[in-house]
């Protein structure tokens, strides 16, 4: 099985990047192959809602998500990776969302129907409803794309230079355990 991360945190030392890793870690020892991107480093454009990419899913914008879309095509897993900005996921991850629009065709049936999804969600507040719009955002889209939503771990109270807790690295072996 193949499995894509697209890690959308700008901090590459930050508690998201903890998740993640267990997320390889577990991935790897199921014999996952893994490709995890810093989107942060990457030239993700926005989308500017022409439409084009509708005809052979190829947008006219040419920068990095030319890559991200070959990567996404041959997973059979992708994992949104995110800590939550404002009650939704950052501004990295959210370009390469908005530009997913190229895996619909002109009658908006996906190109990517039957991959399975993931998120991976870290936030600084205790209430867990902060990542709800986040949350709901997600699942609407992995709903429009037909993508398969195996689940979520949601880390409330991160902070910086605080270790995530052994019980997440065990919800992210379960999860994992569900992928196959």
């Amino acid at each position: 099985m193949k499995t894509v991360i697209l890690f959308g945190s700008p901090r590459k030392k930050g508690n998201t990047i903890q998740l993640a890793r267990a997320m390889v870690d577990a991935l790897k020892t199921k014999g996952h192959g893994v490709r995890m991107f810093y989107l942060n480093d990457l030239n993700v454009r926005p989308c500017q809602g022409c439409y084009v990419c509708l005809k052979n899913g190829a947008c006219k914008i040419d920068d990095d998500m030319k890559d991200l879309r070959k990567y996404i095509l041959e997973s059979d897993a992708i994992v949104y990776a995110t800590p939550i900005y404002w009650f939704g996921p950052s501004a990295q991850l959210k370009l390469v969302m908005d530009r997913s629009i190229a895996f619909m065709d002109n009658d908006y049936n996906s190109r990517v129907a039957g991959k399975k999804a993931v998120t991976l969600i870290t936030f600084a507040d205790n209430n867990m409803d902060t990542c709800k719009p986040a949350l709901d955002m997600f699942k609407k889209s992995f709903d429009l794309l037909k993508l398969g939503y195996v689940g979520s771990i949601e880390v409330s109270g991160c902070t910086d230079g605080e270790p995530i807790k052994e019980e997440y690295k065990k919800k992210i072996k379960k999860l994992v355990d569900s992928l196959a």
